[in-house]
């Protein structure tokens, strides 16, 4: 995308957005749902269901667990949301720009911007991470400037890039990454590490910007933070898919494969296999020869394309 025309986004959303709500599998019901529009049906019988494409849903506890409720044969789509758990974590999503049409650097597919969607952590979460970590500097001891974070007063807990084209009607998402869960963690295992030597370790001696006693940071990263290494990356897959159909009206989604990511968008190192073969599948996108249509018509990315053998993308088929 443009400059411009991420920045005009933007300025018709709203750079902060509404309060996201997520609990683990929520995406199969935001499937369920979404078929159901675009079938324009209001209910769907169990054993249609369990035969369609999005049966491999009804295995899931929050759905097979509630499918004895339904006494009629039918999950009617105003009942979605009654199987909806009370335990639920809660973000803010915001809306950034990323990129300097800096191919090396931005990682970006059209050597042009992103459009970034980011799962900011809830106040009461930043009241705990205060409270526990006792950060002594606005710039977090979890975060990395470089990245697409939020630069107000929230705290990015992950990140969506997306290439967006709406005249095609189509959207590539880029990356899904974060950098608090892994460099938290990443913060404890080195000062237990350096403990086992030196048991008056304190995490100040590993991150200067954390306050914290050691007992303090290990609940934070221990208790805290654990119900989010669990959901993280599917509730933004989740949350960005809802974004790009719901606030951007596009139908067709795309997204990297493991190899073809890294070759066309130059990807230094090697980044988490499970976030471009798992992830993916786990949402029904299905892996093909198909690149999206304004990828391939850009003189830029298209070169990029000839370079690669046999370059394969996902693309979200429900």
């Amino acid at each position: 995308m443009k400059h411009e025309d991420v920045k005009e986004i933007i300025s018709c959303l709203g750079g902060e957005k509404q309060v996201f709500h997520y609990f683990k599998d929520r995406y199969c019901l935001d499937s369920i749902d979404y078929a159901m529009v675009r079938q324009e049906k209001p209910a769907f019988k169990v054993s249609e269901l369990k035969s369609s494409k999005l049966g491999r849903f009804t295995s899931k506890p929050i759905i097979k667990d509630k499918l004895k409720y339904f006494g009629t044969g039918e999950i009617q789509q105003s009942e979605l949301a009654l199987l909806w758990p009370e335990s639920r974590e809660s973000f803010v999503l915001g809306l950034d720009c990323w990129g300097k049409a800096d191919r090396g650097w931005d990682q970006t597919t059209r050597n042009q911007c992103n459009l970034v969607l980011q799962l900011n952590f809830s106040q009461q979460h930043i009241k705990d991470y205060l409270r526990l970590v006792k950060p002594n500097d606005s710039y977090g001891p979890f975060e990395y400037r470089g990245h697409p974070i939020s630069r107000r007063d929230r705290k990015t807990m992950s990140w969506v890039r997306m290439d967006i084209d709406l005249d095609t009607n189509e959207v590539l998402i880029e990356e899904i990454q974060n950098d608090w869960l892994r460099n938290a963690r990443r913060v404890l295992n080195r000062l237990r590490k350096r403990r086992e030597k030196a048991p008056q370790t304190k995490p100040n001696q590993v991150n200067r910007f954390i306050d914290a006693n050691y007992e303090e940071l290990e609940q934070y990263v221990e208790n805290v933070l654990t119900p989010y290494d669990k959901i993280w990356a599917e509730a933004s897959m989740t949350a960005a898919i809802n974004f790009i159909r719901k606030d951007l009206g596009v139908n067709n989604i795309y997204y990297h494969s493991f190899e073809t990511g890294i070759q066309i968008k130059q990807v230094c190192g090697k980044p988490p296999r499970s976030m471009y073969t798992k992830l993916p599948k786990q949402f029904g996108f299905e892996l093909g020869s198909e690149a999206p249509k304004f990828i391939v018509e850009d003189k830029n990315s298209k070169r990029y394309l000839k370079a690669i053998k046999n370059p394969m993308f996902y693309r979200l088929a429900c």
